[in-house]
């Protein structure tokens, strides 16, 4: 089973993504960027959804330069998730695979980009 890594500090977008991805993949979450790199390197996960807006002294952009300049986590495809549409092409500049803004995106797009990745 692939897994899947959600750095994600609000618990009710957590717990959503864990619900629905738990079907199909083995889901681990962290609420902050620093626990969010320390699972990256441990769990070594087949993709990482990644949220900007973080607690806990590393913030998206942090956690996307250090998963993409340690060799461990360099390959692992990143979607991030923000609520600010300017920072897409930050993010996609720092690696991610996809930037999807969070008003404008539900549930079933961010499982279209997970299939895409993960096929």
């Amino acid at each position: 089973m692939k897994k899947l890594l959600i750095i994600e500090d609000d618990s009710s977008t957590n717990s959503a993504y864990a619900n629905k991805f738990s079907k199909k993949y083995e889901v681990i979450s962290a609420t902050d960027g620093k626990e969010g790199f320390t699972k990256a390197v441990k769990e070594q996960p087949n993709l990482i959804i990644l949220d900007i807006m973080l607690p806990g002294g590393l913030n998206g952009f942090d956690v996307l330069r250090n998963l993409r300049h340690n060799s461990v986590t360099a390959k692992i495809p990143v979607l991030v998730l923000t609520n600010l549409s300017e920072q897409e092409s930050a993010a996609k500049a720092e690696g991610a695979v996809e930037c999807l803004v969070k008003a404008n995106t539900d549930i079933n797009k961010v499982e279209s980009v997970i299939v895409k990745y993960l096929q």
